[in-house]
């Protein structure tokens, strides 16, 4: 799991021509969008923090990135795949080569991006998941 945390750590990353460019481009668009929604001073990690999945990981990877499972409903406990399953993340979006899911936390906006490659090589629930809620 590739977790970024601050601005530096972001800028880093997209100047980084080891990781795939789909990947690099949407890191550029969010970390570009923030930046202008925001007071200049405010550091890109208090809004956001961006976590890409990697080959090899799985649900687990993901639970502690974010701190909390994507498949099982926080509310009740509810797990993806059963009819009662509701999503907590604010929005899905399937970009070129990624999903984009968005969890807001707190009433200030902060939140985690999760990343995941559209890809073989990625933990098939992950993606199932995923391809079941996109736009």
């Amino acid at each position: 799991m590739l977790s970024l945390v601050t601005r530096a750590a972001v800028e880093t990353a997209i100047r980084n021509p080891s990781l795939d460019p789909d990947l690099r481009n949407l890191l550029a668009i969010r970390a570009s969008q923030l930046a202008d929604d925001t007071e200049p001073d405010i550091e890109l990690g208090d809004l956001a923090h961006f976590h890409a999945v990697e080959a090899g990981d799985g649900m687990i990877e993901v639970k502690a990135a974010l701190g909390f499972a994507v498949d099982i409903n926080l509310v009740d406990g509810v797990a993806f795949g059963h009819s009662d399953f509701v999503p907590s993340w604010e929005w899905i979006e399937h970009h070129v080569g990624y999903f984009e899911l968005a969890f807001v936390l707190s009433d200030d906006g902060f939140g985690h991006i999760l990343l995941v490659p559209d890809q073989l090589g990625v933990d098939p629930r992950l993606l199932d998941l995923c391809k079941s809620y996109a736009s």
